[in-house]
């Protein structure tokens, strides 16, 4: 690391992180043998109209009929998931019973046309799913849902918004931290 208040001739930081650390997104191959990488991602699921929806009254697993509660507009192709999770950022310690999808969520989200869908934790699968064969992974990306987990969104309403959601181009990675920006649609 070079620091120009020390007399280099240049700041330059290091950065070493994992491709799952803070806000980031899941490639098929993260969990689908012979899957794409980040680089395989299309832009135009990565870029668009999504709708945000306020789950933060839930305090178990997301499921098919909360979903369905939720009056998600048809045709939503990016769906982002507020939930009590929010504020993550702020915590010291990791949160085990976080709010999470359940399988039938991610099959709600599969069979109704969702291309990329995301959540305000680390993970969108309830912590120790390993033991389960981690469904809601298996699910989403068998069907190329792209998977935007980590995203902090206790500051952001209900709603429709245009997002930007652009991984660091690790194009041999299973997953990359990623930076995501939301502005509010004017109402229909």
């Amino acid at each position: 690391m070079l620091d120009r208040a020390k007399g280099d001739p240049a700041t330059v930081s290091d950065l070493c992180l994992g491709a799952h650390t803070g806000t980031h997104i899941d490639a098929p191959a993260h969990f689908i043998a012979g899957g794409g990488t980040v680089a395989s991602l299309p832009l135009e699921v990565l870029i668009g109209s999504a709708v945000v929806v306020d789950l933060t009254a839930l305090s178990a697993r997301v499921s098919a009929s909360e979903l369905e509660r939720c009056r998600i507009p048809a045709h939503t192709q990016r769906l982002l998931l507020r939930t009590r999770n929010s504020g993550w950022t702020r915590d010291q310690d990791f949160r085990p019973g976080f709010v999470a999808l359940d399988a039938s969520a991610a099959d709600w989200c599969v069979d109704h046309g969702i291309r990329l869908v995301g959540i305000d934790y680390l993970s969108i699968e309830a912590f120790g799913s390993e033991d389960q064969g981690n469904p809601v992974h298996h699910r989403l990306l068998r069907a190329k849902v792209v998977i935007l987990e980590g995203l902090e969104l206790e500051a952001i309403d209900s709603g429709r918004y245009q997002m930007v959601a652009l991984p660091i181009l690790a194009a041999a990675a299973e997953a990359a931290p990623a930076r995501v920006v939301l502005t509010r649609l004017a109402a229909s």
